[in-house]
C-alpha cells in the first residue's frame, strides 16, 4: 500500500498547485511516493507546441515547489500525450488516491460541472480527492474527518476503511454520519393514533444500527476518536452542514453496476462543500 503512489492532476491553472500541496501532505503521512500526472491531448489545440512547452514548465515549476516545501517525499512528474481524464483514470487503477484541483462555483456554471475532475470522480478505481480552489484550508489545518456512510453496509466498508485511515493519518477525530427519511406517515399524523413515539424510536433504531457498523472499524482504529451522527433529512444537505468543519469528506460512489453516472448526493456534496471532498468507489476491495 505505502508503495502505491498518491497522484496529483497537474495543469497550468492555480488549482492544481493546491492539489499538488494536499497531495504532498498527504503522501508525507503515509510515506507514500508522489507523482504529479499531467495529460497533454494535441488533437484539440490549435498550437499544440506552445501548449506543450507552458505544461512542461507548468509541470517542472510544481516538482520543484514540491520539493522545496515538502523535501521528505519522493516526488516525481510526468506529461503523457494522452487526454487527462483517461490517463488519471488509467493510472489509478495503481494508486493510493488521485488528487485533482478545481475553481470554487460561479454563480451560474457551478463546482465541476463538465469538468475533467468530475469525469474522473466518476470513472477512477481509486479514491479521488477534489480541491476546491480559493479554499483557505490549502494544507490540512484543524478539523475531523466526516464520513457520509452509505445506507448499505457492504457499500459503507470502502468508505469507513477511507474515512478511519485519514482520520489516523490525520491524528484527528472521525465523525460518521448518516441521514435518514422520515416515513410519511409521521409526517402527516392526521387520523392516526399511537404513532407520537415512534419517530423518536426510529431515531434510536438508525443510531444504534450505525453503532453497530462501526464497532469492529473502532477495534481496528483503536486510537481514532468517533463520533456517530444520525439526523433525519437530506444527505447532502446534512454532508455540506458538516463540510464547514471538517478537514476532509469522504462520500461512497457506488460502482456496482459500472455506472458513471456520480448519483445526486456526491454530485450536489461536490458543488456546495466548503472542504476537500474524497470519493470512494464502494466496491472497491478495501485496502490493507
Amino acid at each position: 500500500m505505502q508503495h502505491q503512489p498518491i497522484i496529483a492532476g497537474i495543469d497550468i491553472t492555480p488549482d492544481s498547485l493546491l492539489a499538488a500541496g494536499w497531495a504532498a501532505d498527504e503522501a508525507r503521512r503515509r510515506s507514500a511516493p508522489l507523482l504529479l500526472l499531467h495529460g497533454h491531448d494535441p488533437s484539440f489545440l490549435a498550437d499544440a507546441g506552445t501548449e506543450r512547452r507552458a505544461a512542461e514548465q507548468a509541470l517542472a515549476g510544481t516538482l520543484d515547489w514540491v520539493r522545496e516545501h515538502y523535501g521528505d517525499v519522493e516526488a516525481s512528474a510526468e506529461l503523457v500525450d494522452r487526454p487527462e481524464a483517461d490517463l488519471l483514470t488509467e493510472r489509478g487503477r495503481e494508486a493510493q488516491m488521485i488528487v485533482v484541483g478545481s475553481r470554487r462555483p460561479g454563480p451560474v456554471t457551478g463546482f465541476l460541472l463538465g469538468s475533467v475532475g468530475l469525469r474522473v470522480v466518476s470513472r477512477a478505481d481509486c479514491p479521488v480527492v477534489m480541491i476546491r480552489g480559493g479554499d483557505v484550508r490549502r494544507t490540512p489545518g484543524s478539523g475531523e474527518v466526516v464520513a457520509g456512510v452509505p445506507e448499505e453496509d457492504d457499500e459503507a466498508e470502502a468508505v469507513l476503511d477511507f474515512a478511519f485511515r485519514a482520520a489516523a493519518a490525520h491524528g484527528v477525530p472521525l465523525r460518521a454520519a448518516r441521514a435518514w427519511d422520515l416515513p410519511t406517515m409521521f409526517t402527516n399524523q392526521s387520523g392516526v393514533t399511537g404513532l407520537s413515539n415512534r419517530p423518536a424510536q426510529l431515531a434510536e433504531d438508525h443510531r444504534r444500527a450505525l453503532v453497530t457498523l462501526l464497532r469492529p472499524w473502532r477495534r481496528r482504529h483503536p486510537d481514532v476518536m468517533v463520533t456517530e451522527h444520525t439526523e433525519v433529512g437530506f444527505a447532502a444537505e446534512m454532508l455540506v452542514s458538516l463540510a464547514a468543519r471538517a478537514r476532509l469528506l469522504v462520500l461512497g460512489r457506488s460502482s456496482r453496476t459500472g455506472s458513471r453516472y456520480v448519483g445526486h448526493v456526491v454530485h450536489s456534496t461536490l458543488h456546495f462543500a466548503n472542504a476537500p471532498v474524497a470519493v470512494v468507489p464502494t466496491k472497491a476491495t478495501p485496502t490493507g
